[in-house]
């Protein structure tokens, strides 16, 4: 099976080292969420999301930081 293109913006690659314990976590819930869905999720998927949503965090604190000033 090809591999979709999930990422229609320009990528930079990064070999990221987690534990083994997450990684199995991540993969557990990948395949949950393919089954519940029926789309692929892959643990790359899950961990660009929760990095866009951390992100989203940072920003409206900056945001909140700069209207209080």
């Amino acid at each position: 099976m090809v591999r979709p293109i999930k990422l229609n913006k320009e990528t930079k690659t990064y070999n990221l080292t987690i534990p083994v314990d997450d990684f199995n976590e991540l993969s557990k819930y990948s395949h949950l969420q393919t089954q519940r869905y029926n789309v692929q999720v892959s643990v790359a998927d899950l961990i660009r999301s929760a990095v866009s949503l951390y992100l989203e965090d940072m920003r409206q604190e900056e945001e909140q930081r700069n209207v209080t000033v």
